[in-house]
């Protein structure tokens, strides 16, 4: 039952607004989401290279240039001059157009933004009268002007991928809910009555940090959590004349270290992968419910029937989601935990012959989460 219902909420929390990117209102966050237009963007055509050059100033700067590179010579011609401006409540674009409007500036003011769209318009300009920018990662931008001639609205679409992108760093905190469960891979030959072990929700809290390297392509993650993670337990079976019985269930806590890739494979940058190794160290084990004989003995203490080293694979996506107006660089994920080590400690060490000792018992969990990026370099 808890597994099913953790199924649901995975569902409903990962998968139902991954394609939706939240508005931004906010124009001092707004323009912290247009510095990620910073850098070289190019695109080749049947006159040349152009190019589309952005830099950061300031705080409330932005200044950029559209040039073309010469087929015939490799020299360099400068088409537009650009500025993005912060000023108050408002975020203005402005282009001086090479031979035009007296090689004055038209501005046009941000309308609609989001976390990778945005859009500034100009009425009382012709042609454009709205330039809006699409980041598609950190691949691609697409630059879309719409405008008027002769009661004609005319259109024209440029599409730019990233030149060079700069290797950086972010550090992240992450939380999240999981579903946890102890499993016996192979029959306990030791005892009659095989255990029952089942699903129970439990929580996880981490850091880490995300290094990328030039194109965005591939990110190494360090991390570093604490997992409470959680398993019913229904057992009884005899052993030196005792009777053991747990009829509850296991309440764990482990630290937890990641190191693993990360792979974005959509063009937008947003969906990415996740799978490598993982070591969890036991800090906390106890038996919630019915447990004998009583654990005030070391010999039969409850809190000892699981080993305290786990090693395993993970894996998993994740994808890029702002929740409200601030943009958080967050991310929503799912993972699954394949724990690979004989957790037992209760059951084998009863076994009188270790030929019939083949039993194994591994922790496996299915988790969702939301990170934020605490600070970018």
């Amino acid at each position: 039952m808890y597994f099913t219902r953790f199924v649901a909420l995975c569902c409903v929390l990962f998968f139902v607004q991954v394609t939706v990117s939240a508005q931004i209102t906010n124009k001092k966050a707004a323009f912290r989401a247009i510095k990620t237009l910073e850098g070289v963007w190019f695109m080749p055509t049947d006159r040349g290279d152009r190019l589309e050059i952005w830099k950061v100033e300031d705080d409330s700067t932005m200044v950029g240039r559209s040039v073309r590179i010469k087929q015939e010579d490799g020299d360099t011609v400068t088409l537009e001059t650009l500025r993005l401006t912060r000023r108050d409540t408002n975020i203005i674009y402005s282009a001086v157009v090479r031979g035009q409007n007296s090689n004055k500036p038209v501005d046009f003011e941000l309308t609609e933004a989001y976390s990778d769209e945005f859009l500034f318009e100009n009425p009382a300009h012709d042609d454009p009268k709205k330039i809006k920018y699409i980041l598609l990662g950190n691949r691609e931008l697409q630059v879309t002007t719409e405008g008027k001639k002769s009661d004609r609205v005319i259109t024209h679409e440029y599409v730019f991928e990233r030149e060079f992108n700069p290797a950086s760093a972010e550090f992240r905190v992450r939380g999240g809910i999981n579903a946890a469960s102890l499993f016996s891979e192979r029959k306990l030959n030791t005892i009659e009555q095989q255990p029952e072990f089942g699903y129970r929700p439990g929580w996880e809290l981490g850091v880490g940090g995300v290094f990328k390297g030039r194109g965005g392509f591939l990110a190494i993650n360090v991390e570093l959590a604490f997992s409470g993670k959680n398993s019913s337990i229904v057992s009884r079976f005899f052993a030196d004349s005792n009777l053991y019985v747990r009829n509850g269930h296991y309440r764990t806590t482990w630290f937890n270290a990641a190191v693993f890739p990360e792979f974005t494979f959509r063009r937008d940058g947003k969906l990415s992968m996740i799978v490598g190794p993982y070591y969890s160290r036991l800090a906390l084990s106890r038996v919630i419910g019915e447990s004998s004989p009583a654990s005030k003995n070391k010999l039969f203490n409850s809190n000892n029937d699981l080993k305290k080293n786990d090693f395993g694979l993970m894996g998993g996506l994740q994808y890029k989601m702002n929740f409200g107006k601030k943009d958080l660089g967050g991310k929503m994920g799912a993972r699954f935990n394949l724990g690979l080590t004989d957790l037992d400690k209760l059951y084998k060490r009863r076994c009188l012959n270790p030929a019939l000792c083949n039993e194994s018992i591994v922790l496996r969990s299915i988790s969702v989460y939301y990170a934020i990026n605490l600070v970018k370099l």
